[in-house]
This record gives structure tokens, sequence and C-alpha cells, in this order.
């Protein structure tokens, strides 16, 4: 219980894994004095932002990636249990209870609407998108295409110099790539389409049987 924004001040603390419990807190509270020393951190969905956490509106999502993304490069090894492999990026999702949501035929082979959240990353690039579930990034391959449908990504830093050989531009575009294939049903949606805009697409793509 409490908060876990209380231990931020304690200069030797290395390690804050606190699944299973029921703190409370926001990790956008947390600054770059907090937690000198941490090198991990686990948090319940109790947490804002923590394990299993459900979004209630889609425009919160920005706000917690980009703080993800200061304290990844604050701390690179901060969040690997719960991160890597960068698969469904703390399983956050967005919740049913959201105004945002919409209910579609869980029987049909119709692509789910992309109501998870995934990072990804390419090269030393990282980004992340919506996804339907399914989607995992390190062991997608071909059989994975009928059920695995990401939108665009939104990415969190800027793509790699061209210019430079050491920039790794090209291991960053190989993985660009294995990634892109994901966008085709919600191509051109960076976040999940209004339930308007779901049926339309599915109107539009007589290849997906209803």
């Amino acid at each position: 219980e409490g908060n876990f924004m209380d231990l931020a001040d304690f200069p030797r603390l290395k390690q804050l894994k606190l699944l299973g419990g029921t703190v409370s807190g926001d990790i956008r509270d947390i600054s770059r004095h907090d937690f000198p020393a941490l090198e991990q951190l686990s948090l319940p969905s109790t947490a804002r932002g923590g394990m299993d956490y459900e979004f209630q509106r889609i425009s919160d999502v920005l706000s917690f990636m980009q703080v993800v993304l200061l304290l990844m490069q604050r701390t690179p090894t901060l969040f690997k249990e719960d991160l890597f492999s960068y698969s469904y990026a703390f399983h956050w999702r967005l919740s049913e209870d959201s105004p945002d949501w919409y209910a579609y035929d869980d029987g049909s082979e119709v692509p789910k609407p992309p109501f998870h959240l995934q990072l990804v990353q390419a090269g030393s690039r990282l980004g992340w998108v919506w996804c339907s579930y399914g989607c995992n990034d390190e062991e997608y391959d071909d059989e994975d295409e009928d059920k695995c449908h990401s939108c665009e990504i939104n990415w969190l830093d800027p793509e790699p110099s061209r210019s430079s050989e050491s920039s790794g531009y090209e291991t960053y575009i190989e993985a660009l790539q294995r990634i892109e294939r994901r966008i085709d049903f919600y191509k051109g949606y960076h976040q999940p389409p209004t339930l308007a805009e779901y049926n339309r697409l599915c109107e539009e793509n007589p290849w997906y049987s209803v």
C-alpha cells in the first residue's frame, strides 16, 4: 500500500519490484532527480503506468510513452524485465470501460481493433504502436499475418543519421521494414480508429470475411 513515489529519495535503492502489491502512484511523476540509484522498476496495475495498466482514454498514452523514453535514456535497465522483448509494452491496453472502446465480433476473421500497445525498436530508434492482440515483434512470422495488425508507428526519438557509417542506418531500415509488414489494415492510422472508421475499413477490405 501507499505511493511508490514515497521511496523516490532513497539514495541506495537499486531495485523496486512491487508486482502483486496494491501501491498507487504515477510513473509520470518520476523526475530525473528521483530514485538516483534505481536500476530496475516493476509496478502493479494499481499504479498508473504499471504492468497490465488499462487506459481510460487513447489521448492519455502519449504522455506515458514519453516518460518511458526519458527514463530508459537515463537508466536503460530500468524496465528490462517488464519491457524486453519490447513485446506488449507492460501489457498496456485500452480499458473496456473507456469511452474510446467499442465492441466487435470476436468470432469473425476481420482484424480486431488495435486496442493493445506495443513498443517497437528499429536499430537504435524506439517507438510504439497500437496493435491487435497477437503481435509479438520477437516471434512474428508469416503465420502471424492474419492475426497481427498494427497502426502506424509513433516514434519517440529521431531517425538515425544516413551520413554516418557508425549510425547503423542499414540495421534500422531492415528492422523498420520488418515492423511495417504489419501495418496494412490500419495503414494511415496512428491510433485506433473510431467505430465508424473501423466499420468503414471492414467494408472497404472485402478480402476479410465478416
